[in-house]
């Protein structure tokens, strides 16, 4: 199962991938919506953790573009 995690604060990105990674997920990341999308295009994502607020784009941009 792929996950991608996005969001601006690298702690919480490495406290949910150790979690993921204690599954067997594979686990991709971005720090904001854009560089999300990007990653969305290129790989079959089947989960995504999402923040609200980051800069470039927010979480709520981001889902509408998916």
């Amino acid at each position: 199962m792929n996950v991608l995690i996005i969001d601006d604060e690298e702690l919480i990105r490495s406290v949910v991938r150790e979690y993921c990674l204690n599954e067997s997920y594979n686990v991709f990341e971005a720090s904001n919506g854009i560089e999300g999308l990007t990653i969305i295009e290129k790989e079959n994502i089947d989960i995504i953790v999402l923040d609200v607020m980051m800069p470039k784009m927010d979480g709520y941009t981001f889902f509408t573009k998916m």
